[in-house]
């Protein structure tokens, strides 16, 4: 335990040092996100946060004993959605390229590094499913990629992608510490230690406005993939008594905003994977809230969200179809809710 205790520390510290450190090199390579069309904030803001996150992670993980680090599969492909998030930061990749590295990496990952999602317990009502190989490959890399996006694409307003992880990993670090899962409690709880020592530069507060930093493409795929890689682990070791669909009510409201979104996009005849201005903190936005506003509202729904599966299955024994139904329409009511809540605010006079 001291040795998850160090790692903890030695990560978030060195997180904290490198976010500062790296923001004038950001600068120099113009690694920075300027305002303009869908980008409302003020300022030239150094895009670093990613890389600094993923060099305190190694660091966190390389301190904690053998049997404990996580394998080589995860930081590899967790290397390779840096790499694409940089590339893409600086220089604004075509979203095909980056679905197709995206797939290639986590099919990488499936093959050799032996993680897939070969069952999903009994969501259907019908038994267990349990998938054939093919099968499994291919849900993993629609799980995975999916999860990945959504966290990219909640990255709108400050703060908001770092608190939507935070939620996640709390949510995963528990669940890991009840199974008995030590890599994935060290891995969850290294992280977040990662992502409040970034948060203290993007959270939406006066006192850090002088050195703000945005965690970029690079952050956001970097912290989905290590958290759907978690809920992967969990819900297919035999040890760890809960299913996929209780995981996924821990990043609900990503993936509310994703499926949302990206629907709307095919409604108006438009890419799923094209980028606009009507995700939900957008909407929020564009209805007059502050960006602390917008992330105390989506963060509080976050947040009352995520036991909500553990509730339901753990506590009430309820049956996992349930808890699926209960998730889509949840998801349903609440994207209808919110948009409704800021579009009527929108159309009010100043």
């Amino acid at each position: 335990m001291f040795n998850l205790y160090l790692s903890i520390a030695a990560a978030f510290l060195a997180t904290l040092l490198l976010t500062f450190l790296l923001r004038p090199v950001a600068r120099t390579l113009d690694f920075v996100d300027r305002p303009g069309g869908r980008k409302k904030h003020s300022g030239d803001v150094p895009v670093i946060g990613g890389l600094a996150m993923f060099i305190g992670l190694l660091l966190g993980l390389s301190l904690l004993p053998t049997e404990v680090r996580p394998p080589v599969s995860f930081t590899g492909v967790a290397f390779v959605f840096v790499c694409l998030g940089l590339l893409d930061d600086r220089f604004n990749l075509p979203s095909a390229l980056r679905l197709f590295v995206q797939v290639g990496s986590v099919l990488a990952m499936a093959i050799f590094g032996a993680m897939s999602v070969e069952f999903v317990g009994a969501p259907f009502g019908l038994g267990m499913t349990v998938f054939e190989p093919a099968m499994a490959m291919f849900v993993t890399v629609m799980l995975v990629v999916g999860a990945v996006n959504a966290l990219n694409m909640v990255d709108g307003t400050d703060g908001l992608a770092g608190v939507m992880g935070l939620v996640a990993l709390v949510g995963v670090s528990i669940i890991a510490l009840q199974g008995g899962n030590v890599t994935v409690l060290a891995v969850s709880t290294v992280l977040a230690a990662v992502v409040v020592a970034f948060l203290v530069f993007n959270l939406p507060i006066a006192i850090n406005r002088s050195v703000r930093v945005f965690m970029g493409d690079a952050g956001s795929m970097m912290i989905g993939f290590s958290i759907v890689w978690m809920m992967v682990s969990l819900s297919q070791d035999p040890a760890t008594p809960v299913s996929p669909v209780v995981l996924l009510w821990l990043a609900a409201l990503p993936i509310y905003d994703m499926v949302s979104t990206a629907w709307g996009r095919a409604r108006r005849g438009r890419s799923p994977l094209s980028a606009d201005d009507t995700h939900l903190h957008h909407e929020f936005k564009k209805a007059g809230f502050t960006d602390q506003g917008t992330l105390a509202v989506l963060a509080g729904i976050a947040v009352m969200l995520a036991p909500i599966g553990a509730v339901l299955e753990l506590a009430l024994r309820l049956p996992e179809w349930i808890s699926l139904i209960a998730f889509v329409v949840s998801g349903w009511l609440i994207v209808r809710f919110l948009r409704v809540v800021a579009r009527t605010r929108a159309s009010k006079p100043i």
